[in-house]
């Protein structure tokens, strides 16, 4: 994990907080990833704050196979907000420097349960970031589009696909796909149910 220069999270809250763990109110837990309850001051009942064990100022510093990690145990805090205490609904928030709202330069991604009988239940981000007729200008957004699209990205680790998911990609690019024997021997019938799982169903890993 991408870890900041020597002594510069020394004085961190969060890594204060960290080489003590016993004093926070987990809720969940990875190799690299703390999920824990938001103290002294939750906006929310359940807020979890998801936060790397490791002095990491943003999340865009974490190689691929650590930010799955990090959204997965995220996922998990979304879960145990709808299915633990019932909430109605969560707000996620992921914060990119100061600018974006980071109060800290430790990343964290902030859990919120919602519930309906909360004042500001079913506030979207648009309530926030009011609507600018300027920016739906057509010309800009194609400069704007141009822009983000030039921008060389390489996260220095290949993802490879899942075989199925990469078979099914074929399939939708009206690619041949290479069958195995198993799937040499189905009838054209199951053929055709595939592609309609892929248009709507979700896929299930074996």
């Amino acid at each position: 994990m991408a870890q900041a220069p020597p002594g510069q999270g020394d004085q961190c809250i969060f890594c204060q907080l960290i080489e003590n763990p016993d004093q926070l109110m987990l809720v969940g837990e990875t190799e690299n990833f703390y999920a824990w309850l938001e103290f002294p001051e939750p906006r929310a009942e359940g807020q979890v704050n998801v936060v790397p064990k490791e002095h990491v100022e943003s999340v865009l510093d974490l190689p691929p196979a650590e930010y799955s990690e990090y959204m997965t145990l995220v996922r998990e805090a979304m879960v145990r907000a709808k299915e633990g205490i019932g909430a109605d609904g969560v707000t996620t928030a992921i914060h990119v420097d100061q600018s974006g709202g980071q109060m800290m330069d430790h990343a964290y991604i902030q859990v919120i349960p919602r519930f309906e009988d909360d004042e500001n239940a079913g506030t979207p981000v648009s309530a926030i970031f009011p609507k600018d007729e300027e920016l739906q200008d057509e010309e800009l957004l194609a400069e704007v589009q141009e822009q983000m699209q030039s921008v060389d990205i390489s996260f220095g680790e290949p993802v490879t696909p899942h075989p199925e998911a990469e078979k099914q990609a074929q399939k939708a690019r009206g690619e041949s796909v290479e069958k195995g024997e198993e799937e040499q021997q189905s009838s054209g019938d199951e053929e055709s149910d595939d592609k309609d799982d892929y248009r709507g169903g979700s896929i299930e890993w074996g």
